[in-house]
């Protein structure tokens, strides 16, 4: 990013765009009264809601851009509402599939396949087993993978909605991974889903993982561990027959406090030095997968060197972003601790006990969705 924003402010003497990189970005956009940020594509809806962003089919119109053709359509779902088009999409970033060469020899497609890879590697009585299920780092993804994949719907109008059978049915599919099937160790803990496939587990040193679903920015920390030994595929169907990857992105906004025409006419000028493909390969040598169409036909043309992002680009239509409602994030947090916890760290977990917490998870959010 630090390249696209330096390479616009060299590229003409009109405007200039300051970028500060921080942790803290969103509470700072919000008290500091920025014009521009980034921001992920499950957040667009709340600041939406909050009058936040500012509404940009002008400026796409100034830039030249598309919002409707250039784009991939999954973009429709976050970035596109009723009173308009809310952001500027940067990036799709995928659940990704990891495996181990040296342990897998074809990668699994499906629980079957698992089941036989366990059996190969002898998991309970050697240690390594087909997969880590994560107590803490990509839980979200790895229980929207089960929901995912089992064909569940879990929103209803403006929140979700956990307390289902079919869906108390998925989160023990992941119990029953762990704790009847054994294809991922029980007890692991925080990351432990990565750092049992790459061998750097504290606390699990004696575990090992022959696959990880993790996400693209560990691709190169793994890549620099595994060498040629690490491969990268598609996501199993591990818990149903309905594809689907959860995913995330990234988006530029627009403060809805800039009114001044010059800041406006800058930031058009800026998309449209950005968008172009080769100033956005920039975003694709990060280790992301550019949105913009063009773009990723310029990424296509390299799989050797943008390899995450060309797997990637398989899932696209299968993608799985968190619902574009009001406070998604607070809604979903129950989900990824509480409940979570109960399904990995409770051998003898019973229905009734998890649809109790589904229950608490359900209202809570119904809590949390008015704005």
């Amino acid at each position: 990013m630090r390249k696209i924003v330096d390479g616009f402010n060299e590229s003409q003497d009109q405007y200039f765009i300051e970028q500060l990189q921080d942790a803290d970005h969103y509470t700072k956009f919000k008290s500091d009264h920025f014009d521009m940020l980034i921001i992920h594509a499950d957040w667009i809806s709340t600041y939406h809601a909050l009058g936040l962003l500012r509404e940009v089919s002008d400026l796409y119109d100034k830039a030249g851009i598309s919002f409707d053709k250039d784009f991939h359509p999954i973009t429709q779902s976050y970035a596109k509402y009723d009173d308009g088009v809310f952001a500027f999409p940067l990036d799709l970033y995928a659940e990704t599939f990891y495996y181990n060469k040296e342990l897998v020899d074809t990668p699994p497609k499906n629980y079957d396949d698992m089941i036989a890879l366990r059996d190969k590697l002898d998991s309970v009585n050697t240690g390594i087993y087909p997969i880590g299920i994560p107590l803490t780092g990509d839980q979200q993804w790895a229980w929207m993978t089960a929901l995912g994949q089992s064909g569940c719907n879990w929103v209803e109008g403006e929140h979700i909605k956990m307390d289902t059978e079919e869906i108390c049915d998925a989160f023990m599919k992941v119990h029953n991974l762990i704790y009847k099937d054994h294809l991922s160790a029980e007890g692991l803990g925080d990351q432990d889903h990565y750092n049992t496939f790459v061998n750097e587990s504290a606390d699990h040193a004696s575990v090992k993982s022959a696959v990880c679903l993790t996400g693209p920015w560990n691709y190169t920390a793994a890549k620099e561990i595994l060498g040629d030994n690490l491969g990268i595929g598609v996501l199993p169907q591990l818990y149903g027959d309905t594809p689907c990857v959860p995913a995330g992105g990234h988006t530029f906004g627009v403060s809805a406090e800039v009114t001044d025409q010059k800041k406006l006419d800058g930031i058009a000028a800026f998309m449209k030095y950005a968008y172009q493909p080769d100033v956005m390969l920039n975003w694709a040598d990060s280790g992301q997968a550019p949105i913009h169409l063009a773009t990723m036909e310029k990424v296509k043309e390299n799989p050797d060197k943008y390899p995450v992002a060309n797997v990637n680009y398989g899932i696209f239509d299968h993608a799985m972003i968190l619902p574009a409602i009001f406070n998604i994030r607070e809604q979903v947090k129950y989900v990824n601790s509480t409940v979570w916890a109960l399904v990995l760290q409770e051998p003898e977990l019973t229905r009734d006990q998890l649809m109790a917490e589904l229950k608490n998870a359900t209202d809570i959010a119904v809590e949390l969705s008015e704005p």
